[in-house]
């Protein structure tokens, strides 16, 4: 398979640990533009004043629309779109957003935007109990879903260490391809996500389930500075992200994540994309060529072997 953007060693990171960061998948200047934008919004919607800290009253502003403009636009670049296709192959996905090469009309839009402004403030910083997930409320959950394509996570500010960047267990899109077998006939993402925080212990100490009760330090020092080994070898680990404006982290569809706090005293504008694929993932290809790295990596994780068989 032929690289555009990515390496050897990224597309073998995102098999194994589930992700992978492309700093600058489109420019720094479209994605400060792009947040200026944003922050007009919050002014006519929520009284949030950019030059004003006092009207940041609020934690977390959500401002749930899609947004269109010459700066966003613009962060539809080829970088991105390339970045994209090493992961799930050529012309797998159900558009190729480029601006420039895409009809003005058939752009997408931008959102959601969670912006966190001081989440957690007060407290100390801690790997959370609440939230975690994989994505994907609009389609029943199947081991090889084509509606989610790849979790892209695009970066508008600046995020730094403990400035509510996601948290991602990674590894977790191994533990979730295998659990997605247990349900040959779908699952509704909710049932899906308590099941498995019910069933297994890494997770239920992860979401609190176990009954034990740990402090902020412990929390961090478990679930970040250790990691858990599942009986096959898979690694689990909570990773703090961050990165610049203009970065985009893909995540596979089955990556569990949460938000985390925002201590660093700096506003952090993201949104999550999804790239959609035209048919349904598939795990048993003619040949081995043709497996895209999403595609092996769901074969790893279910044990299936070249020849195709379990």
């Amino acid at each position: 398979m032929s690289l555009r953007v990515l390496t050897e060693e990224q597309i073998e990171q995102f098999i194994d640990k589930g992700y992978v960061h492309i700093k600058g998948a489109f420019s720094r200047e479209a994605a400060l533009e792009a947040q200026s934008f944003l922050w007009s919004k919050l002014e006519e919607k929520a009284g949030v004043v950019r030059e004003d800290p006092s009207t940041w009253r609020e934690p977390m502003v959500n401002i749930r629309e899609n947004y269109r403009s010459a700066a966003f636009d613009v962060c539809n670049s080829p970088k991105f779109a390339d970045a994209v296709e090493d992961l799930t192959g050529v012309d797998r996905t159900i558009h190729r957003f480029v601006a420039g090469e895409t009809a003005d009309d058939k752009l997408p839009g931008w959102g959601w935007w969670p912006v966190n402004f001081f989440v957690g403030k007060g407290e100390p910083w801690f790997v959370p109990t609440n939230g975690w997930h994989w994505d994907g409320i609009h389609f029943r959950h199947y081991v090889d879903s084509p509606d989610q394509g790849l979790l892209c996570l695009c970066l508008f500010s600046d995020i730094a260490p403990h400035g509510g960047g996601t948290l991602v267990v990674e590894g977790s899109h191994k533990t979730v391809a295998r659990h997605l077998t247990e349900f040959p006939d779908g699952v509704e993402i909710g049932e899906g996500i308590r099941s498995l925080h019910a069933e297994h212990p890494y997770f239920a100490k992860l979401t609190g389930r176990d009954g034990e009760q740990l402090s902020p330090e412990e929390r961090n020092a478990y679930f970040m500075e250790q990691t858990y080994i599942e009986a096959d070898g898979t690694q689990l680990r909570v990773l703090e992200t961050t990165g610049e404006a203009g970065d985009v982290i893909l995540c596979h569809p089955f990556l569990v994540h949460a938000a985390s706090p925002n201590h660093s005293g700096k506003v952090r504008f993201m949104c999550n994309r999804t790239s959609p694929l035209k048919e349904r993932i598939s795990l048993q290809r003619e040949g081995s060529d043709g497996y895209s790295p999403l595609e092996r990596s769901i074969r790893a994780s279910v044990n299936i072997n070249t020849e195709g068989s379990r």
